[in-house]
């Protein structure tokens, strides 16, 4: 298998040509492409909520309750396996429609216990993030990387996607409080982040952390917006504080933090849904309750019938931009892989 053949299966060709415009504004944004040496990371170790999330079986959620998943599920439209002839076996395919950590270890030749792509013996690959994770958990998980990987080393990548759950929290406290009461707890959330971010960087590893898109962006946000017309508006601009925190605390020095934008990549596809393919920017693709338990349809054979996946009617996995309420699909969540690929390859890490 090749990171090419992965990562952009079922992606329109608008945004795959998309993704690589869009990938030199972030390099410029950055600090320009210039690196030392490739980094070629041994290890990469994955923290955050359940945007990095690979099922082994069914997920423990972060207050002890049981979250309902096969093995290889992911927070997307997840792929259905077949056989040589095509017939659906039951099964998922994890390596299809990638999540953005796993795309990352795609590039690295690095597969993950929950889905071992190289089949090494030991996957260099481990897996820490929780569904429904804050940014109060990320020291449990860290300290729990710490003790198995024996400390952290320079040659260690890790990953930070989190933070949604804060701002889920903070919007939870509104209208009790005001709408710049809630917005200070999104940034006092993200500032937290930043300063945890720098502190595992300090251990020794390398980190990519990324921004957060806007909430305001999501199904959630419109359902919200039924109820009064300025909280899809107060979603963004808590996520926005969020993000900026997070910047303003982070020692982002381009050498031992890479900072992935997905904010402003994943807002670009919101602005101009038709110029990628997109026919909802602000629907779910889902039926089911919560992207883990979707599955897109099989294509079928001349001699194996289709097998229908669980997406609402008229979605495919690459023309709706979110699974479900508040999970991106597989174009969002590879497009962040991309962004993540180029800026671990930039960095001079």
């Amino acid at each position: 298998m090749t990171v090419g053949i992965a990562c952009v299966r079922g992606l329109s060709r608008a945004l795959r040509v998309s993704m690589l415009v869009g990938l030199t504004a972030v390099v410029a944004a950055c600090g320009g492409g210039d690196r030392v040496s490739d980094f070629k990371p041994q290890r990469l170790i994955v923290f955050g909520d359940s945007s990095s999330v690979i099922a082994g079986g069914n997920l423990t959620d972060v207050n002890g309750g049981t979250v309902t998943a096969a093995a290889g599920a992911k927070y997307l439209v997840n792929a259905q396996a077949v056989d040589s002839a095509g017939a659906a076996t039951g099964a998922l395919d994890c390596n299809s429609y990638p999540i953005w950590a796993q795309a990352l270890g795609f590039h690295y030749g690095i597969g993950f216990a929950e889905c071992n792509t190289f089949s090494e013996a030991t996957p260099r690959g481990k897996i820490y993030a929780q569904v429904g994770a804050s940014v109060a958990d990320l020291p449990a998980q860290i300290a729990r990387a710490r003790v198995d990987a024996g400390g952290f080393r320079s040659t260690d990548l890790t990953t930070i996607m989190i933070g949604q759950q804060d701002i889920l929290d903070a919007y939870a406290q509104y209208p009790t409080k005001t709408a710049a009461e809630v917005v200070a707890l999104g940034e006092a959330a993200g500032d937290a982040l930043g300063v945890q971010v720098n502190a595992l960087a300090r251990e020794g590893a390398r980190v990519l952390v990324t921004t957060l898109p806007f909430q305001g962006s999501t199904p959630f946000a419109a359902a919200q917006n039924l109820i009064s017309g300025e909280r899809a508006a107060l979603l963004t601009d808590i996520t926005k504080r969020f993000n900026a925190g997070m910047r303003s605390a982070l020692v982002n020095d381009g050498r031992v933090i890479g900072l992935v934008q997905a904010d402003a990549q994943i807002d670009v596809l919101v602005r101009n849904p038709s110029n990628y393919g997109y026919v909802s920017v602000s629907a779910a693709a889902c039926s089911t309750p919560t992207a883990i338990s979707c599955t897109g349809p099989t294509a079928g054979t001349t001699t194996v019938p289709s097998v229908p996946g669980t997406l609402v009617t008229g979605a495919t996995v690459s023309n709706y931009l979110w699974a479900d309420d508040r999970h991106l699909g597989a174009n969002g969540q590879s497009l962040i892989g991309s962004l993540a690929i180029d800026r671990a390859v930039n960095n001079p890490f």
